[in-house]
């Protein structure tokens, strides 16, 4: 990446960063006083302001990051291949740390990490946990066995 498309970059990451923190200044997660019902609905809009302080504080680490890579130097650069990310990626997410390669297995991978977590037998049948459970026609013979009078 050449040096004109790092700058872009970055005025890009501290306009998005300025930007952010504007935003993050507008959210005012106090809860006021006030009946149960205005309670119940600030509790929920404080909910929801949270969550998104939340996410606006990770877009931050993100963008403090791309502008960290940006001054070593490493911004563009796949963090699991080494190889460059692509162009149309960084103009789609500026924030990307992956080449699409590598971000498609690592969500390969999260997928099947979900699915393990979820089961416990992981799509796995053990012989030794399945019970034999007599039939009632096994019972009946039984019972008639042990009785002569049928």
């Amino acid at each position: 990446m050449n040096a004109e498309m790092m700058k872009q970059f970055e005025n890009l990451f501290i306009e998005l960063k300025k930007n952010t923190l504007n935003e993050m200044k507008m959210i005012d997660p106090v809860l006021e006083k006030g009946d149960e019902v205005d309670l119940s609905s600030e509790d929920r809009q404080r909910a929801l302001e949270l969550k998104l302080l939340g996410r606006q504080n990770f877009m931050l680490k993100k963008i403090d990051n791309a502008l960290f890579k940006i001054k070593n130097g490493t911004f563009g650069i796949c963090e699991e291949c080494d190889g460059e990310i692509e162009m149309n990626r960084l103009r789609a997410r500026p924030v990307a740390t992956q080449c699409i390669a590598c971000k498609e297995e690592e969500e390969r991978n999260e997928g099947q990490m979900l699915y393990e977590k979820r089961s416990h037998t992981h799509g796995k049948t053990l012989g030794g946990n399945v019970i034999q459970m007599r039939s009632h026609a096994q019972d009946l013979e039984t019972v008639l066995a042990g009785n002569s009078e049928f």
